[in-house]
């Protein structure tokens, strides 16, 4: 089974909220609280599991007593784990689920930053993993506040060294990881396409990523729109049908993240790949646990995707 390393350097405890209706200003009474580990890294490794491709082994930064509850219930899910230690507190997040609408809203604590030395030993546990004999890696999500953002540059060029492809789902300071010499698999949201190359349009959003020679896919989501996936040459445009529910739509995009690069490396296209991703992506909403899907429910979900090719 290949095995991805996946640095995800800002966890969070996750609080989530069910409303029957959710007003804001008002006094809200939850019905239901469930409280777990989640954050991009730890949501994308607990996909591929559920996936059972890919083995996938997380690095993240973990401190205070979030961190002691996230490391504990990590332990119970018996998810591969390296946790970091920092000085600073892991942040906890709070999502309010409107079930009359279907909306979501997130209250995000602010992280702390990471020392450097604190740095250097993430980077050091994610070369020891490449050394495993690792067959991908990813970098999931943003940086703790004020961390040194050279962290991911310079694990892209470990990456590089280990010959193996990166898949990066980050849209702040990527510059440096295009340029590392790494393949990179790059993905993320329209929204987030949007702010990196300032471009109206996924088409010409596109055009803009794919001008750096390390890019060899990419593929956008849009929450329940069109999502697209392209490998410079050929633009992929799926529909995907409607849900009879959303319980939970927090961690699809990492879940999508997971089941892609686990499909290419168990040698899919990368088209077909991106379909069962995002197939996996809308079983994640039907569960309250994010980066936790029903393979079965995925897989009838991937049959009614549709497909259309079209030149980038």
């Amino acid at each position: 089974m290949n095995t991805i390393v996946a640095l995800g350097p800002n966890p969070a405890w996750q609080k989530t909220l069910f409303f029957k209706e959710f007003h804001y200003g008002k006094v809200n009474r939850a019905e239901e609280m469930q409280a777990f580990p989640a954050g991009k890294g730890i949501n994308f490794c607990r996909a591929a599991a559920c996936h059972g491709r890919t083995k996938a082994v997380l690095i993240q930064f973990t401190g205070g007593e979030n961190g002691d509850r996230i490391r504990r219930e990590l332990e119970r899910e018996g998810m591969p784990v390296r946790s970091i230690l920092t000085g600073g507190p892991t942040r906890s997040c709070t999502t309010c689920l409107d079930r009359a609408r279907q909306v979501m809203t997130e209250v995000i604590e602010p992280s702390f930053a990471a020392t450097s030395e604190e740095v250097e030993e993430m980077l050091a546990a994610f070369q020891e993993e490449l050394n495993r004999g690792a067959a991908g890696a990813a970098l999931c999500g943003t940086l703790p506040t004020g961390t040194d953002p050279d962290l991911y540059p310079r694990a892209a060029q470990l990456v590089r060294c280990a010959g193996i492809p990166l898949l990066l789902d980050s849209f702040r300071n990527t510059r440096d990881v295009f340029e590392s010499g790494a393949e990179v698999w790059y993905k993320v949201n329209r929204e987030e396409l949007r702010e990196m190359t300032g471009e109206p349009d996924v088409t010409s959003g596109l055009r803009q990523v794919f001008r750096f020679p390390a890019v060899k896919y990419a593929a956008i989501t849009d929450g329940p729109d069109n999502a697209y996936a392209s490998d410079g040459k050929t633009l992929a445009i799926y529909q995907l049908p409607a849900l009879p529910e959303v319980v939970n739509p927090i961690g699809c995009g990492d879940t999508a993240n997971a089941i892609w690069m686990s499909e290419i490396l168990a040698g899919s296209d990368l088209f077909e790949a991106f379909r069962h991703a995002l197939a996996a992506a809308s079983a994640n909403c039907l569960t309250a646990f994010p980066g936790s899907f029903s393979p079965e429910e995925a897989e009838k979900i991937a049959a009614e995707i549709t497909v259309d090719f079209a030149e980038l």
